[in-house]
């Protein structure tokens, strides 16, 4: 057996979503593989976070917790900056000594970690953070601009970069016209393909109730209002006794911290009252994965409906229990879903999700073809198993190319 790799990751606040998921995989496969294996994150909510992170799987380390998240729901980038550096002068003075730190979300504090420690640095990059802040003009435009700046410049200072899809690489390389050179890999995110009951779609999914669910967090750019808009066009596709058993399932991602969350909730509730579905839309808030998993093992079909989505979990999950998924057709879910064959890639539009919800729900048939389809194409192509052998070999890799200089 190869010796033991020391590995920190660092990440600025292990909540709910994919790239904590991501990071927490990772990090569970690589110490089961028998490497020692040490999450520092500034933030940690044992009400809202992965079990893995919580039941000893995983070595969690808090640091840097009174840096605020925000402030006055303002300076939210430099806050995450500063978690980041907090986080990096805490790895450099801890007692042990990594061989690999592994940073994702903020690369801005790949400088300090260059400087303070002798480790490779790995970053992962989900989405440059430059195309995800909104375009304005005036003084925003000069706070952005050095934040913009170092983000650059330190992500070039990795000595591996590595990118969750096709759509994100070619993002990279718009947005960082400097690392041009920079060689990126792409390391597709994986699940635990063990944890779901995909059971029998036609005797558990279609029962008194047809479910339908969309699994996102509660934020604008996840587009949920157009499951609810495609639900109520439903109306016209099938008949008024098969729309009365459709159930619409928003399990979302939710944080009370944040005022946006609050904000997309009350949207969504008010939106469902105008399009008269209150009695078929449920909301849940950050359920438990066991919970999640339940819900996902009796329903037809799962919506994922974030137009420009970088990779996108839910399309696995969902395929992984044997849910057909209905996707927008660009970013990430287009890499993950096989049209006609796992699902259906459609453009963002409330009418042609609703057209292949009709499809989908008049006949289950095919709809449970598809979802063996979908199962067995995760399984082969994006486990959680796969995921972590393509990243100890890359760490092995890095290992052995000696000390390297970064990735330009």
């Amino acid at each position: 057996m190869k010796r033991p790799i020391n590995i920190a990751f660092i990440h600025p606040d292990l909540g709910i979503g994919g790239a904590e998921r991501l990071v927490v995989d990772a990090a569970v496969h690589l110490r089961t593989a028998g490497h020692r294996v040490v999450l520092f994150t500034a933030h940690h909510d044992r009400a809202r976070c992965f079990e893995e992170t919580k039941d000893g799987r995983v070595d969690v380390r808090v640091c840097g917790q009174f840096i605020p998240l925000h402030l006055g729901q303002r300076l939210r980038v430099p806050c995450a900056i500063a978690r980041m550096h907090y986080l990096a002068g805490r790895v450099a003075m801890s007692r042990d000594r990594f061989d690999i730190i592994f940073c994702d979300l903020v690369p801005h504090a790949i400088a300090a970690l260059r400087l303070l420690t002798g480790a490779k640095i790995i970053f992962y990059c989900h989405f440059p953070d430059r195309l995800l802040a909104p375009q304005r003009g005036g003084w925003y435009r000069w706070y952005r601009a050095p934040i913009d700046l170092l983000e650059e410049v330190a992500t070039g200072m990795a000595h591996r970069v590595l990118v969750n899809s096709k759509f994100t690489a070619a993002a990279f390389r718009r947005a960082f016209p400097r690392l041009r050179d920079c060689p990126l890999e792409v390391i597709y995110p994986g699940v635990d393909v063990t944890d779901y009951d995909h059971g029998d779609a036609l005797t558990s999914r279609i029962g008194e109730k047809i479910s339908i669910m969309s699994i996102a967090r509660y934020e604008r750019s996840k587009n949920v209002r157009l499951a609810v808009e495609a639900v109520a066009l439903l109306r016209a596709h099938l008949s008024s006794e098969a729309f009365d058993r459709i159930q619409l399932i928003v399990a979302g991602g939710f944080d009370e911290r944040l005022a946006e969350h609050r904000e997309t909730i009350a949207e969504l509730q008010a939106l469902t009252r105008q399009q008269g579905l209150e009695a078929q839309v449920l909301f849940l808030r950050s359920v438990s994965e066991q919970e999640l998993r339940a819900r996902l093992a009796t329903c037809l079909c799962v919506v994922h409906t974030a137009p420009q989505e970088h990779f996108g979990y839910v399309p696995l999950e969902a395929m992984a229990a044997g849910c057909p998924v209905v996707a927008a057709n660009c970013g990430g879910p287009a890499e993950t879903v096989v049209e006609g064959a796992t699902g259906f890639l459609r453009p963002p539009t409330p009418q042609a999700f609703a057209e292949a919800l009709a499809r989908l729900i008049t006949d289950p048939e095919a709809t449970s073809k598809m979802g063996r389809a979908a199962c067995a194409h995760v399984h082969a192509r994006f486990s959680r198993q796969a995921l972590g052998k393509k990243l100890e070999r890359l760490l092995e890799e890095e290992l052995a190319n000696g000390d390297g200089g970064q990735c330009r």
